[in-house]
């Protein structure tokens, strides 16, 4: 077992040796979100991520100030990836005649589950891991959540005014969305799916089935009008 573990960290240690300073900011940025994802943030120290990354504690400090330094940039990843999935295009575009409408939001949905899924170590953390636990970090998710909030109103907003969708308060039918897709996303992750006894794309094809029908307008119930959201 020791030997084992020694290859190991000798060849982490010679795979940093050998690739460029960005790359190595990303070993030590995986490392980090193996660890997190794996104790929580407040139980990780920069020991426990140099060690993973197979370097010296000292050389972690040549890349990131100290273990806050680094959830922030992992915090700041994960979050661009989600608003890529959910608003590719952002909000700037309008809803497109053509496509439909249930399967584009069905989509998108899977989209975020299969990369939730894929990061589900440090979106644990990220989820619900730091609300009560780091001010600063909780601060950042609920300013993030309030953010993707306010972005989802503004296509709800233009696909209503096109009559697309139905005309709702843009604003509250956002925050519904958002929490219903929260509150699946951090059941899941709690759970890891054992207690929900579903992967997390189907219990958010579970959910999409449930609030789709109240976006549509009446004759799109099994809608031909079409959107690219965003």
């Amino acid at each position: 077992m020791g030997t084992n573990s020694a290859r190991v960290r000798k060849g982490r240690t010679q795979a940093f040796q050998g690739i460029g300073r960005e790359q190595k900011r990303r070993f030590i940025l995986n490392a980090a979100a193996a660890a997190f994802g794996a104790r929580g943030f407040h139980a990780v120290t920069v020991k426990d991520i140099a060690g993973r990354a197979g370097i010296a504690h000292g050389t972690f400090y040549l890349y990131f100030k100290d273990k806050k330094d680094v959830y922030r940039e992992l915090s700041r990843e994960l979050q661009s990836r989600i608003v890529e999935v959910v608003l590719p295009d952002g909000t700037a575009g309008g809803l497109a005649e053509g496509a439909d409408l249930t399967a584009l939001i069905r989509e998108r949905l899977a989209q975020l589950a299969n990369l939730l899924e894929r990061e589900a170590g440090f979106a644990r953390v990220f989820v619900y891991r730091t609300v009560g636990a780091d001010p600063e970090f909780e601060q950042q998710r609920r300013q993030f959540i309030g953010e993707l909030t306010n972005s989802i109103a503004a296509v709800l907003r233009a696909g209503a005014d096109r009559g697309l969708l139905r005309r709702h308060d843009p604003r509250v039918a956002a925050m519904c969305l958002v929490g219903s897709i929260d509150m699946v996303v951090e059941t899941w992750l709690q759970t890891s799916g054992e207690a929900a006894g579903a992967s997390l794309p189907e219990m958010m094809d579970e959910a999409a089935a449930f609030f789709v029908p109240a976006l549509l307008t009446a004759k799109d119930d099994c809608p031909t009008a079409e959107a690219s959201i965003a």
